[in-house]
């Protein structure tokens, strides 16, 4: 079930900014036109657990539907509006999740911002077959749930040749190839709950027998990456950035039914991957675009870890239109709101 069909995205920078700091020869920007786009699209969120061997790794994974949507951008305001085809969604044989999802990526000339909010409650267990009862492909455990909130920031160093909108919101277009260094901080909590043992008793019968239900935790630190944008031909792309955190983790790992706990202060990476490809040109661009964040974490043992995977995975047309009479002047307040 899908509890969220909209998104919205506001971006802010000053436009005496944008005129200045641009370099034409490498991007142009269409902020006073009006970027239109219908889009397909596909979020996930996965439980990662890599135990000591020779027990193989597993993963819970969330059944999200397909969605169909619709948005537009005029200068810095973005909003899409999507709904689930449900021909395309899971098969019953995963369960049914619950889920409330609020990814937002706000993209402006010099920063990146990527916000978290997860609220997931059903899983199926990954790879197939895995600790599924008799006559069922999947173990299916719905009272598992994760609750995430949290944010990464990010300072586009190049801002004069390089161009994150271009790629991402589609109001620009990158005609040379240029990069970026990225610094910034990433903060996360996020709890991981059952109402029993996270690890099923055939998977890994000695970590089950401490019946831990519950892990959360909280993260926060700084992190560096890079974004580059190669361009042929002015008008085919291939986008891809990276960005490494080393943040300070305190967790909890909780057993209910004994009431014991495991308290860790560690230092653990996370990373975050924006990748696109496709084609951008003065009055439309196609496009398919893939962000993915993963957050990893140490539970009991030198050798148990957990991972929590958040992303989503959009394909693009978009077009562009001058705006003229009426519809104009409905929208000239928005500049003037922004600080624009």
């Amino acid at each position: 079930m899908v509890f969220t069909i909209f998104s919205f995205y506001i971006s802010y920078a000053h436009c005496q900014q944008y005129r200045d700091d641009q370099d034409s020869s490498y991007y142009k920007t269409y902020r006073s036109m009006l970027t239109a786009r219908a889009y397909f699209s596909r979020k996930y969120t996965l439980l990662g657990f890599t135990p000591p061997e020779p027990i193989p790794n597993f993963k819970y994974r969330a059944t999200t539907s397909l969605n169909i949507g619709i948005g537009a951008t005029y200068h810095s305001i973005s909003l899409n509006v999507g709904v689930g085809i449900a021909k395309f969604n899971p098969n019953e044989e995963k369960g049914n999740t619950r889920y409330l999802d609020m990814q937002g990526h706000f993209y402006t000339r010099k920063w990146s911002l990527d916000l978290l909010g997860e609220f997931y409650k059903g899983y199926y267990l990954s790879p197939e077959g895995m600790a599924a009862p008799p006559g069922k492909d999947y173990y299916t455990r719905p009272d598992i749930g994760l609750s995430l909130m949290g944010f990464a920031f990010y300072r586009v160093l190049n801002e004069k040749k390089f161009s994150y909108p271009a790629g991402l919101l589609q109001n620009e277009w990158q005609k040379k190839s240029a990069g970026s260094v990225l610094i910034g901080g990433e903060i996360y909590y996020g709890a991981i709950y059952g109402d029993s043992t996270l690890v099923p008793t055939t998977v890994d019968p000695d970590l089950s027998y401490d019946a831990i239900n519950k892990f959360h935790f909280l993260s926060f630190g700084p992190g560096i990456g890079y974004a580059y944008t190669f361009v042929y031909k002015e008008h085919f792309f291939l986008l891809g950035s990276a960005t490494l955190n080393l943040a300070l983790r305190y967790s909890k790992e909780i057993s209910s039914s004994t009431g014991q706990y495991i308290n860790r202060v560690e230092f653990r990476p996370n990373y975050i991957v924006h990748a696109g490809a496709g084609y951008n040109g003065n009055e439309w661009s196609l496009s398919v675009l893939w962000v993915d964040t993963e957050l990893f974490k140490k539970g009991k043992g030198p050798e148990y870890n957990y991972n929590i995977g958040v992303g989503n995975y959009r394909l693009i047309y978009a077009r562009r239109f001058h705006l003229g009479g009426k519809t104009k002047k409905m929208l000239d307040p928005i500049p003037v709101i922004i600080g624009q």
